[in-house]
């Protein structure tokens, strides 16, 4: 089994509900960071169980995105096996020790995750499970929660009157070419244009993203809570 191993100081850890969230939210900036910061992934479901009961089709998803974490030169991402698409049946409780468990296991300084928001269930339940586990406790080592945002699931939830307003952002106009390259593992899960989750859509994003801060490609977050 090849494991990375790091001495870098700074710990990030990244919560998404399934295989590909963690590229579509934030893979520029995990391409970008990785350079200076230990990154660890979990992933809550396999993404695909609740479309196909196809065994195959899971191992499949999970080997891709194993090989492009070999690919970017990442730690194996944890897998839960909370029910895909159906995670509002298991007791939040249950979700919230084991992302406790994982940052006492690693220590992040930095956490990031799904937006509070999302149409689909597993990001929104994702994002509470995460954030309960951040309480603002002795001893926990989160300073930074960060919220991403998933095309065809954060801007479909609009007519909750809460829509997706990034207040920090993450320059990846040098990167950007990489996500989309990263993307592909998952190609299942991509779309054609006019679909929002398409590559065309990825590059509008971004595009739109980078002239929000004034660079060509960026990715967009809401920042939850800062500790200096």
């Amino acid at each position: 089994m090849l494991k990375f191993q790091s001495k870098k100081k700074n710990r990030i850890l990244i919560i998404a509900a399934h295989p590909d969230d963690e590229i579509l939210g934030c893979g520029g900036t995990i391409i970008k960071l990785k350079k200076d910061h230990l990154i660890n992934v979990a992933f809550m479901t396999n993404g695909v169980s609740a479309r196909s009961k196809n065994k195959k089709e899971v191992t499949r998803r999970r080997n891709f995105c194993l090989k492009l974490f070999r690919k970017l030169e990442l730690e194996k991402p944890v897998f839960f096996n909370f029910p895909d698409n159906q995670m509002d049946k298991v007791p939040l409780l249950r979700i919230v020790k084991k992302i406790e468990n994982l940052i006492k296991k690693y220590k992040p300084e930095t956490l990031i995750t799904h937006y509070s928001e999302c149409l689909n269930i597993d990001h929104r339940l994702t994002y509470q499970a995460a954030i309960t586990a951040c309480r603002p406790l002795k001893n926990n080592t989160v300073k930074k929660i960060l919220s991403f945002e998933i095309l065809s699931s954060t801007e479909w939830a609009k007519f909750k009157n809460k829509s997706f307003e990034p207040n920090y952002f993450v320059d990846v106009s040098k990167e950007f070419k990489k996500k989309l390259e990263a993307i592909k593992y998952y190609k299942s899960e991509l779309k054609k244009y006019p679909h929002s989750r398409s590559l065309s859509g990825l590059e509008a994003l971004a595009k739109y993203r980078g002239i929000s801060c004034g660079v060509k490609y960026a990715e967009g977050f809401y920042l939850n809570r800062l500790v200096e």
